[in-house]
């Protein structure tokens, strides 16, 4: 079943000391985020290392208020969005890892909600890597960002590591009985940012607990039934 997959910053253009890119290694409600330097140059990059090899089924990202990037000389706001696989020959370096591009995602200007709604944006993919490199565009210029700055609040990746135990294989299951690819609320960005810790992590071990025990009831349906 997909989720959160943990990840590590392992390079940032540039970062504002207040707001540096470690900030997007976890997730909580006092989670701030990153944002760039100011006057950066663009497009800024960001790139996520995962803890191994994974299949990435969804990604999501929590843009800044009022720090919104967007590609110079087009309307739509935009995030692109690229997976990386290392090379045989240096399978732990992020800089030597080829990389595909996914797509990008589209961003409102927020002047509607006078800056003070944050968006949140997911892309439901199916696709395998163990880096995962973001582009942020130029900045869409408002009163409040002064210094043309570009900010994440907080990005999350759900999937399950390949080659895994653990993951459950689509073809050892009855497909009209179980959603194999089923992303429980409690994987979730907004599960997190707007959640205790603690209470989140129980929450999330009684989710686990539940999905086991129905999982072991389809094997002793399917087990029981008549051939």
């Amino acid at each position: 079943m997909p989720h959160k997959l943990p990840f590590r910053v392992v390079h940032v253009s540039s970062q504002d000391e207040n707001f540096p890119a470690e900030e997007l290694n976890r997730h909580s409600p006092a989670t701030r985020g990153w944002v760039s330097s100011r006057f950066c140059p663009f497009p800024q990059k960001l790139v996520l290392s995962l803890e191994r090899h994974a299949h990435l089924r969804k990604i999501q990202v929590l843009c800044h208020q009022y720090m919104i990037p967007f590609l110079e000389m087009i309307t739509a706001t935009r995030v692109e969005f690229f997976v990386g696989t290392p090379l045989e020959c240096d399978v732990n370096h992020y800089r030597t890892a080829r990389y595909v591009r996914l797509g990008y995602v589209s961003l409102s200007d927020n002047e509607s909600t006078e800056f003070k709604a944050r968006e949140l944006k997911s892309v439901h993919l199916d696709t395998c890597g163990s880096y995962i490199q973001l582009l942020l565009h130029r900045n869409y210029p408002n009163r409040y960002n002064m210094y043309n700055q570009v900010g994440i609040i907080a990005v999350n990746l759900i999937g399950g590591f390949t080659g895994d135990p653990s993951e459950i294989d689509p073809d050892a299951f009855n497909m009209n009985a179980y959603r194999y690819d089923f992303i429980p609320p409690t994987e979730d960005l907004a599960f997190d940012i707007y959640q205790d810790p603690e209470v989140a992590d129980i929450i999330r071990r009684l989710e686990k607990l539940k999905q086991t025990a129905v999982l072991r009831e389809f094997d002793l349906v399917l087990t029981s039934t008549p051939t």
